[in-house]
Formats: structure tokens, C-alpha cells, sequence
């Protein structure tokens, strides 16, 4: 039969190595979050970007077509 001193102890051990293991799960764990964290800011920022720069081509579209009616009503 195991004696029961032993048994306490690797069950001691075991719940050792678990503790850090959970330790290194949860800091490993934050760092992706972390890292999910910036990227979500950086797209959020290049989404911005591309939607100023959206707004801009509109605008200069507009600006094209009224330089082109006007070189159009000078043909004319």
C-alpha cells in the first residue's frame, strides 16, 4: 500500500507544476490580448485613413466633372 506522506506530496507537486502552468497560460494569455489590442487600433486607424482619403476622391471626382462641363459649354 502507497504511503500516504508520498501520496500528499506528488499531489502537492502536481498541484505545484498546475499552478504554474495556469500562471504561464494566464500571462501568455494577456500578452495576446495585448497584441489583439494594437492591431485592433491600428486598423481602426487605417479604416479612418481610408475613409478620409474616400472622402477626398469624391471630392476631387466632383471637381473633375465640373472642369469637364465647363471645357464641355466652352466647346460648344
Amino acid at each position: 500500500m502507497t504511503n500516504q506522506p508520498d501520496r500528499l506530496d506528488r499531489i502537492e507537486a502536481a498541484l505545484d507544476r498546475q499552478l504554474q502552468v495556469n500562471a504561464e497560460l494566464r500571462l501568455t494569455a494577456e500578452a495576446l490580448l495585448q497584441t489583439v489590442q494594437v492591431h485592433q487600433q491600428n486598423f481602426e486607424v487605417i479604416v479612418d485613413e481610408i475613409r478620409q482619403m474616400h472622402s477626398e476622391i469624391r471630392g476631387l471626382q466632383t471637381e473633375n466633372r465640373r472642369i469637364w462641363e465647363r471645357l464641355e459649354r466652352q466647346d460648344q
